[in-house]
């Protein structure tokens, strides 16, 4: 008689410890998804806010005034020729710049909300992302006038 003996177990047991490891390395998986996934869209969303930003710049130097919506802010950065758009636009975090991306956030594919006050003094303008992940601009504050707030 051998001292090595071979484990007992019914098969059934077995599969049922193989299914549980499966779901327990798919629990801590699973987070680290969702959180790559955030990121990414959070990266993509900003990039877009400050193509927005540097289109409303370009206009405001060209017709002295902001755009008051992003479909005719694209319409006016497919105007403007292609070395001009590699100079001034950056690359977005999934692909390179096209102007129908300024249209939609990346998460939830909803418009960016875009809200221009030339009335006083001061132009200024807010680009805000429904999804959360940031503004630039103020409409009341002076001092954040093209100011991402994630760049403070």
């Amino acid at each position: 008689m051998s001292v090595y003996q071979e484990a007992k177990g019914s098969p059934i047991l077995k599969a049922v410890i193989v299914v549980l490891f499966g779901v327990l390395a798919y629990v801590l998986y699973e987070p680290y998804m969702i959180r790559e996934q955030e990121e990414t869209n959070k990266r993509e969303s900003r990039a877009r806010m400050i193509n927005i930003r540097q289109a409303q710049l370009l206009h405001i130097g060209q017709f002295g005034r902001y755009n008051t919506s992003v479909d005719s802010l694209v319409s006016f950065v497919n105007t403007l020729p292609d070395s001009i758009r590699t100079m001034h636009f950056r690359p977005l975090a999934l692909s390179s710049f096209v102007p129908e991306s300024l249209l939609h956030t990346p998460k939830s594919w909803r418009p960016y909300f875009l809200q221009v006050v030339d009335t006083t003094a001061i132009k200024k303008y807010l680009v805000d992302d429904p999804d959360g992940y940031g503004s630039i601009g103020s409409l009341t504050d002076d001092s954040r006038v093209n100011k991402a707030s994630w760049e403070e």
